[in-house]
């Protein structure tokens, strides 16, 4: 049978005795021999531009092992150039993947720590952040399904001009408690009602109420709305508590005075 493709050829010369046809056994004529080079000469040139079929070099010759461009890269276990989806994992790297090439430029998690800005010693800032839970989207937000555990500088050794806050009393009167209903626009902007973060109905004070009376608890945001510091109100409650006890306390020692003087009348009139 005529050999017409490379991978027809034999390993052992003596059994190659044709190309195309052309007879190069053993005696043949000189322009068989011309013929069969010119041939050999063109099979090479079209395995180099790729155009033959059927004809391929393994791996371990230094080939592909394929004819198209797909099998050799399944071949040489390797990825296409570009966008794609051929790489599902990457092993053996010595220099790590720059950020511009998709990696993290680096090769260890807490270098990787490092590089984001979220070691220990890092400031970093976030849009909004959900610990135990994903994230509501709105800026300045935290939320946290646990506890979560701080303490306020309230040292007397950073505070000056320290004073007692003055009718407390009444300011506690104008704030009171209140309970209401959120407006459908401030639930949708802080990711819908779910039940635990943010309920329709909810309790609590009213910023405009406290601004009048108490305004070193309220802060004006970026949009113009107002929000309260919660925590402050908790020293106005003390103070309206000090005052009712002073005001307690005085009441019970005219009704002790009162009682003195009633039981003297009654001891005069014995």
């Amino acid at each position: 049978m005529a050999k017409v493709k490379i991978s027809e050829y034999d390993v052992s010369a003596s059994n190659n005795t044709d190309i195309d046809g052309i007879n190069i056994n053993e005696g043949c004529t000189p322009s068989g021999i011309n013929n069969a080079i010119r041939e050999v000469m063109a099979h090479l040139k079209d395995f180099q531009s790729g155009a033959v079929t059927g004809n391929t070099l393994a791996v371990a010759s230094g080939g592909t092992g394929a004819e198209d461009a797909a099998n050799a890269r399944t071949n040489l276990v390797a990825a296409k150039s570009g966008a794609n989806s051929d790489i599902t994992a990457i092993s053996g790297l010595t220099t790590p993947l720059s950020a511009a090439q998709g990696g993290t430029g680096v090769t260890s998690m807490s270098e990787l720590v490092t590089s984001l800005g979220l070691d220990t010693t890092s400031d970093a800032q976030f849009d909004s952040l959900g610990i135990g839970t994903t994230a509501s989207g709105t800026t300045g937000e935290i939320r946290a399904t646990n506890n979560i555990t701080a303490f306020y500088s309230s040292d007397k050794k950073f505070k000056e001009n320290i004073k007692d806050i003055e009718d407390a009393i009444h300011k506690v009167d104008v704030i009171g408690g209140k309970t209401f209903d959120w407006t459908a626009e401030y639930v949708d902007n802080h990711g819908g009602e779910d039940g635990y973060f943010i309920t329709k109905h909810d309790m609590g004070v009213i910023a405009q109420d406290v601004e009048e009376v108490a305004p070193e608890a309220v802060r004006e945001r970026t949009d113009g709305s107002l929000a309260v510091d919660y925590p402050k109100l908790v020293a106005l409650a003390f103070a309206a508590i000090k005052e009712l006890n002073t005001k307690v306390t005085h009441l019970e020692k005219q009704l002790n005075a009162h009682k003195t003087v009633d039981h003297c009348k009654e001891c005069g009139d014995k």
